[in-house]
């Protein structure tokens, strides 16, 4: 989906050709028009103006695209009903120690170290009254149940961190605090709310907190165990319907969590707890999926929070020369392929990882996800090209690991913005290969970017969803005119936005392995959150035209007959044998056929947006197709075999006529 400055061989060129050359090639000589027929060249009128021209070849680079790339951090149940969110994600920084036995968290550095109860929320009523069965009524379990059913796949973070909060459970102030101000009474800033409880900074630098022990207990591995087989007697076995992330943001925990680990971690703690947490919860549930290291962001990619990146990361950084100088991702993977070969068993199935864009602002800064030409404009000064970096590290050092995005935010929610930055991001995460993505601090459900996922997952409001099988969508033409494409057998939909600040007409040709029917479905996004259906659009010789207003998302439907499409992916969720999900975005109570055949995922590297020139004439008012232009298109194969029986008559009827 979504390629650009590809050659559009007779398609493109046609429309540089005008009315007279076309009428002069209709008055050629027989053989001529023989030969062009048999080619399979056809010639058809062009829209008035098009400003750009879509072409959708459903036979290149084919790959499954997952539902899981259209997940969100604990998502509610006004995004579950608007998208019908395939998978939720419980996690952050206060799950890095969460005791599921009294259902409590703390919340570390994002607010003075707290121990807070799970009921502490408005809808709880701030704990009033208090849970008699924390264990069983947790906020844990109220997500897992509303996951379920949400028929959605739970993303549910375990502590790897070594503590968790420590019992017994507080419904009410003073809360139990890491840094309180009984130890140290210079810090910078102390709770409003809880004045005993203190930043852990004084004069903008960390201070020595007390002892763990006065918020927490130290837990290993064998905690993870118990957590395990408790969820698994609970739910069930997870089958693929539950992930479980080996916490969260690990070279931060000298940071977030300083007054439980204030010591910098480094390759082999990090592995360490990785390795033991992930054979102890596959003790308790052989069927469940294992995602890691869930890392923060660009400098940790490369190195421990060890070496200390405020000084730097290369090779020669001292945590990472002690381990080759390899870079920290691909290390862990080497590691984890290590481990199955010596035990047989793999204990990684994502690689996961956290991007948070540092400079550049949306939808431009979205190239720093796939485009290996696009230098990120901030403090990283780099090219990032993040999902095809993720490949590369995969195929290079642990093959067969997925790709998870569990944290990502591109900071434009609302309004048109909003609607073009996530329907880019959403349909570059199907385009590029990642098999699952869950937003952080989601749109909300009335928002602009709220409308890209339903576009995606829930277009009609009945579960209407984009295709499983990735098809390319090459755009010629119209600067900020973007397009993603996939196809099914009987049907293609292609998600189209427009960056500009004027309205675009859009050509979406249909060039090989989909033969589209005579109209299809236009849906476009209008205020708010609304996606709504506007007028069918006619579809003549393979071509559909519409327009797009300003900073305007659209989705084509369009029924047809496939006959190249590789994959066929079915409504069902990740298999106990680990294979990658199908479209599960139906419907509670349908019926679900087998999962798709598992497939090598590939890239395909495209030109930056907006670098490719239209090929052709120069057309007036920004138009790459005008009346005096044509679009000549590979027929269809029944085309082709009409033309060639009429060609074959055609002149059987001039050699008569010649005999006479």
């Amino acid at each position: 989906m979504g390629a650009r400055g590809e050659p559009q061989s007779d398609f493109v060129s046609a429309c540089a050709k005008d009315r007279a050359r076309s009428i002069r090639e209709r008055r050629a000589p027989l053989a001529a028009t023989l030969a062009l027929l048999l080619a399979g060249v056809w010639t058809w009128p062009a829209p008035a103006c098009a400003q750009a021209i879509v072409t959708i070849d459903v036979t290149a680079d084919v790959h499954p695209i997952s539902p899981l790339i259209y997940g969100m951090n604990f998502a509610d149940a006004p995004r579950f009903a608007g998208a019908r969110v395939p998978l939720t994600r419980w996690g952050g920084n206060a799950t890095s120690r969460y005791n599921y036995q009294i259902d409590t968290s703390n919340t570390g550095s994002d607010y003075y170290f707290e121990n807070i109860p799970g009921c502490w929320s408005s809808a709880a009523n701030y704990c009033n009254p208090p849970t008699s069965d924390p264990l069983n009524q947790s906020g844990a379990n109220a997500y897992l149940d509303q996951a379920a059913h949400q028929h959605a796949v739970a993303l549910l973070t375990v502590p790897t961190l070594g503590w968790v909060a420590r019992p017994p459970p507080r419904y009410n102030h003073p809360f139990e605090c890491g840094c309180p101000r009984t130890a140290n009474a210079n810090q910078d800033s102390f709770d409003p709310y809880d004045s005993n409880c203190g930043n852990g900074k004084s004069g903008g630098s960390w201070i020595t907190c007390p002892a763990a022990t006065g918020t927490s207990i130290s837990v290993d591995a064998s905690w993870s165990t118990q957590w395990g087989t408790y969820l698994n007697q609970k739910f069930g076995a997870a089958n693929g319907n539950r992930i479980y992330e080996l916490d969260n943001e690990p070279a931060l925990w000298s940071s977030t969590h300083h007054d439980v680990h204030p010591a910098r971690l480094g390759y082999d703690e990090l592995w360490q707890r990785m390795r033991d947490n992930a054979v102890a919860l596959l003790a308790s549930d052989p069927t469940a999926q294992i995602a890691g290291p869930v890392e923060w962001g660009w400098p940790n990619y490369f190195c421990s929070d060890l070496d200390d990146i405020s000084k730097g990361c290369t090779s020669t950084s001292t945590d990472r020369a002690k381990h080759g100088g390899e870079e920290l991702v691909a290390w862990l993977l080497d590691q984890a392929h290590a481990y199955e070969t010596q035990n047989g068993k793999r204990i990684l199935h994502y690689l996961d990882l956290h991007y948070y864009p540092q400079g550049g602002s949306p939808p431009d800064d979205i190239r720093s996800l796939w485009d290996k030409s696009y230098t990120d404009p901030s403090w990283i000064n780099d090219k990032i090209y993040l999902i095809p970096r993720m490949h590369d590290w995969v195929n290079q050092h642990y093959p067969g690991t997925r790709l998870l995005v569990s944290e990502y935010d591109f900071y434009q929610h609302d309004g048109n913005l909003g609607a073009v930055t996530y329907a880019e991001v959403l349909g570059v995460f199907g385009r590029e290969g990642l098999d699952a993505a869950t937003a952080w601090s989601p749109p909300d459900a009335t928002q602009g970017g709220f409308a890209a996922f339903a576009l995606y997952t829930n277009y009609d409001g009945k579960g209407g969803h984009f295709e499983a099988n990735n098809a390319r969508a090459t755009v010629t033409g119209g600067s900020g005119i973007q397009a993603y494409a996939a196809a099914s057998v009987t049907r293609s939909t292609i998600a189209l936005v427009n960056e500009g600040s004027s309205p675009a007409t859009i050509a979406v040709h249909f060039a090989a392995g989909f033969t589209p029917g005579t109209s299809a479905e236009w849906y476009t996004h209008t205020t708010g959150a609304t996606i709504a259906r506007q007028a069918d659009v006619a579809i003549a010789a393979g071509v559909a035209t519409v327009t797009l207003g300003a900073q305007g998302v659209g989705l084509l439907v369009v029924p047809g007959v496939g006959t190249q499409v590789t994959y066929d992916m079915a409504e069902a969720p990740i298999d106990a044998s680990g294979e990658p999900p199908d479209f599960a975005l139906a419907a509670p109570g349908d019926a679900a056929p087998a999962p798709g055949a598992d497939a090598t995922l590939s890239t395909h590297d495209a030109a930056p947006p907006g670098d490719a020139a239209a090929t052709g004439t120069s057309a007036p008012s920004g138009c790459t197709c005008t009346v005096g232009a044509c679009f000549s298109a590979r027929a269809p194969l029944p085309t082709l075999a009409l033309a060639a029986l009429l060609a074959v008559a055609l002149l059987g009827r001039s050699r008569r006529r010649a005999r006479r």
